[in-house]
């Protein structure tokens, strides 16, 4: 019994103290198995307190009988969180030992915590039935055993993607959360050495690269004993029927196949598309044609919730003299992309419009900064898509969690009002300025903010209350909305509509083209 709850006490001291040390994992994967973002953290950091509090309580002596009731209450209900998201068809990655072990949860972790807590319950008895939980110990051994082969199979829509760690070409080390960082679609392309399918598929996966870049992460798994370089023509031998220029880029190498096997992947070219909250958007697709209809499948999903379904901007009764010079600014538009394809960035006027990431502070609330009287925080939100700002799309392009907020109207609905302050207050003005991703919620991003102090300016925030003027620090613009007139013209060359939200109290946007 002694030896059962030491073994015990190192398991769980192992789990919390990997989970303290993957401070951005553990949040996410409680996020993964269903529960709220806001209780992330504080659940993330009650979970550690109580492992380290068992694996204390396991390797005191007077205390192990305690210890081992609290791992068996902590077992149960891991188990149960596990059933309820695999009985409904999900399976979120297990972060049990922190950033040591990331993998989908399934029946064979339930049959793991059915010998720990077989364990735990032997210790909380005093050591007594030894042969019963002997024999329930063997049980749920062999059980663990005989379900590892479901790690094997297919990835299914709707489970979270198994993580992995590959070198590139490079030499440059990707990881999942590296290929997600923009928060855009990830598609998988599993290759392979000996496969002259692949070889012909590589050009085509480089030019989607070349193409969508801004909209979609690509990345080539190649499977064999050589890199993943020298597989797809990096090392400037070419591909089969390519050159150099053809090789696609972020050629991870898995020589081993672990991670092609991990996917359930049996056959080459395959490829798996996944979403930008890594949970997998389709079955694996086999062949070029398949995932040619994968790129199109991520194109469209994007494109329907961006694009179409999205428009907006600051705006009010105050547009009359913007958009009295709008045919002047609509003259000095410049598309830059290959004729047949909306471009991805317009110069209009003084500024650009961009398709890509960005942050959108039109309704945003602000606070002061305690570090600079001149500076506002502000939680803006995080969109794709086309919006306008002075600085070039290359400025503003995404990095790892920093983005650029600029001026759109994206997320603007019918009851969406353009709210005139003209007392004198504190606004936020937040055009081209840098913000960086929320860690705890990815569609969010902190900005820091330009502090203003003025009358009558504009906020799509408010919800009409204008004495919340003074009472709260709005993200704003002045009543002449600098950009307004450009950002219409060049949505409008791209034969995009724009609807601006009508001025308070009215209730219905105004739809122009």
């Amino acid at each position: 019994m002694v030896v059962v709850a030491k073994v015990l006490a190192a398991v769980f001291g192992l789990a919390a103290i990997a989970k303290l040390a993957d401070r951005r994992g553990l949040p996410r994967a409680i996020v993964d198995f269903g529960l709220p973002a806001r209780a992330a953290v504080p659940l993330g950091a009650l979970l550690v307190v109580c492992e380290l509090v068992v694996a204390l309580a396991l390797a005191v002596r007077p205390w192990e009988r305690t210890g081992a009731l609290g791992a068996l209450v902590l077992l149960v209900g891991f188990s149960v969180a596990v059933v309820l998201n695999v009985s409904r068809g999900r399976t979120p990655a297990c972060r049990c030992f922190g950033g040591l072990h990331a993998a989908p949860v399934g029946w064979s972790t339930v049959a793991r915590n059915g010998l720990l807590a077989t364990l735990a319950a032997f210790v909380a008895v005093g050591g007594r039935f030894p042969g019963l939980f002997a024999g329930l110990a063997v049980t749920a051994s062999l059980a663990w055993i005989g379900l590892q082969p479901e790690r094997g199979r297919k990835v299914r829509p709707g489970m979270v993607a198994p993580g992995f760690s590959l070198p590139d070409e490079t030499g440059r080390t990707w990881a999942m959360e590296s290929l997600l960082a923009a928060h855009r679609p990830l598609l998988l392309v599993f290759s392979d050495q000996a496969c002259s399918a692949c070889s012909a598929l590589l050009p085509r996966v480089a030019g989607w690269q070349e193409t969508y870049g801004e909209r979609m992460t690509i990345a080539v798994v190649s499977g064999g004993s050589r890199r993943a370089g020298v597989i797809a023509g990096a090392d400037g031998s070419g591909t089969a029927g390519g050159s150099r220029e053809a090789a696609p880029h972020r050629l991870l190498a898995d020589p081993e196949r672990r991670v092609t096997a991990a996917y359930g992947i049996t056959a080459t070219p395959s490829a798996v598309l996944i979403d930008a909250e890594r949970v997998v958007v389709a079955a694996p697709a086999v062949g070029a044609a398949e995932i040619g209809g994968l790129v199109d499948k991520a194109l469209q999903t994007r494109g329907g919730s961006t694009i179409a379904r999205r428009a907006v901007l600051f705006a009010s009764a105050a547009l009359a003299p913007a958009l009295a010079s709008a045919c002047a600014a609509a003259r000095d538009i410049k598309s830059i992309a290959p004729s047949g394809r909306p471009p991805k960035q317009v110069k209009a006027g003084d500024g650009w419009l961009c398709d890509q990431r960005y942050a959108l502070c039109t309704s945003a609330a602000c606070e002061p900064s305690p570090d600079d009287p001149d500076v506002v925080i502000c939680r803006c939100v995080v969109e794709d898509g086309y919006s306008y700002g002075f600085a070039s799309c290359a400025e503003r392009a995404p990095e790892g969690d920093k983005l650029v907020s600029t001026f759109s109207v994206q997320s603007t609905t019918s009851r969406t009002h353009a709210m005139t302050c003209t007392d004198r207050a504190r606004w936020a003005n937040c055009l081209d300025v840098t913000c960086q991703v929320d860690t705890h919620n990815p569609h969010r991003a902190l900005c820091h903010c330009q502090s203003v102090e003025s009358e009558d300016f504009l906020t799509f925030g408010g919800n009409c209350d204008t004495s919340t003027c003074t009472t709260v620090i709005w993200s704003a613009a002045t009543q002449q909305l600098p950009g307004v007139a450009e950002y219409k013209s060049a949505m409008k060359s791209i034969g995009l509509p724009v609807t601006f939200p009508e001025t308070c109290p009215s209730g219905t946007p105004r739809a122009t083209d």
